[in-house]
């Protein structure tokens, strides 16, 4: 915490958000890990200092010319694209994409997860699962567990929901929001593994574990063993109508057997983000109580303890580690 740092002042079409509760993102910690995608995640203040934190909530603490539709104590989820939420306040333009009301009945910590479920539920849109189809989710931190809550919320009739990670804590926390089996990379051959589960299918394309959709929400993690996610997707995927989600970041170049993608022709699409009318949703979802995000927080810090918070989401127990601005150290 930096007491010396200067306060952001309204600009024209912004507020500034006095911060109750900001989450640790996965970008955060790749940010953590080895300073990737920098440039994106923190907001600098003229002393030089450097802040990340890009999902939050809290109150409308000022507001700048030309916003006309929120009250000073308003409410709010705010996402900001280059970071400054770990701070009393940042500043966010006044749109629909960066900043949302919050309804009542949702606290600001459940609130500070908007973003990554509203991540979610535009992944699940654009997969398109039909009726029986089967999908495995790569990686179930925050965000892909939130895949898992918005098929499950939404309603898809789809087959298996298979949830694939390296840690055991995670894995069962996927079967407590709605997937239908779990498997450990660290177990074996993925792809043995779930054609376990799921069946072998041999065309002439080649060959596949009847897995319709993949969401990855895992990317590329340069110090983890094995192949890359997309690489073992690719070898996952139906051999016809196969569709493919990249939403995990990659910290840095990979090398993967690409002849899957020719011979299955699967779509391969990115995600990035949401759409605006996925913010509400999300909280609309908390409201009715359809998701539960309160259990996705493992750890709670304050601010003076972001050292230690970010050090504790880089562990195997932490699901989604959260900053409260507002809490004093103990």
């Amino acid at each position: 915490m930096r007491p010396d740092a200067s306060a952001p002042a309204p600009a024209a079409g912004e507020v500034i958000v006095a911060v109750e509760s900001c989450g640790i993102c996965g970008s955060d910690l790749h940010l953590y890990r080895n300073n990737a995608h920098k440039d994106a995640l923190v907001r600098a203040t003229p002393e030089g200092y450097e802040i990340p934190g890009h999902e939050f909530s809290g109150r409308i603490y000022a507001i700048g010319d030309g916003v006309n539709n929120w009250r000073i104590g308003d409410r709010v989820v705010g996402v900001t694209g280059q970071g400054g939420g770990m701070a009393d306040y940042v500043a966010v333009p006044d749109n629909p994409f960066q900043l949302v009301a919050m309804p009542d009945a949702v606290s600001f910590q459940e609130a500070a997860t908007t973003e990554p479920l509203a991540d979610g539920l535009q992944m699940v849109r654009k997969a398109g699962a039909a009726n029986g189809e089967n999908v495995l989710v790569f990686g179930v931190g925050i965000i892909g567990l939130g895949v898992i809550q918005a098929y499950r919320a939404t309603g898809a009739d789809i087959g298996k929901l298979i949830a694939v990670d390296v840690h055991e804590a995670r894995l069962a926390k996927a079967l407590e929001v709605g997937a239908t089996d779990t498997v450990n990379a660290r177990d074996g051959d993925i792809v043995e593994q779930i054609q376990a589960i799921t069946g072998e299918e041999v065309t002439w394309r080649g060959t596949s574990a009847n897995i319709h959709v993949v969401i990855d929400c895992a990317g590329y993690i340069k110090h983890m063993p094995g192949p890359p996610p997309l690489e073992t997707a690719l070898r996952l995927v139906a051999c016809e109508n196969g569709r493919i989600v990249c939403f995990g970041a990659y910290e840095d170049r990979m090398l993967i057997d690409m002849m899957p993608l020719i011979n299955k022709q699967p779509v391969i699409m990115g995600s990035n983000g949401y759409a605006a009318e996925d913010l509400v949703t999300a909280l609309e979802l908390m409201r009715n109580g359809k998701v539960d995000r309160k259990g996705l927080i493992s750890h709670s810090f304050a601010l003076d303890d972001i050292a230690e918070a970010f050090s504790t989401q880089d562990t195997p127990e932490a699901i989604k580690v959260m900053i409260d601005v507002r809490k004093q150290v103990a």
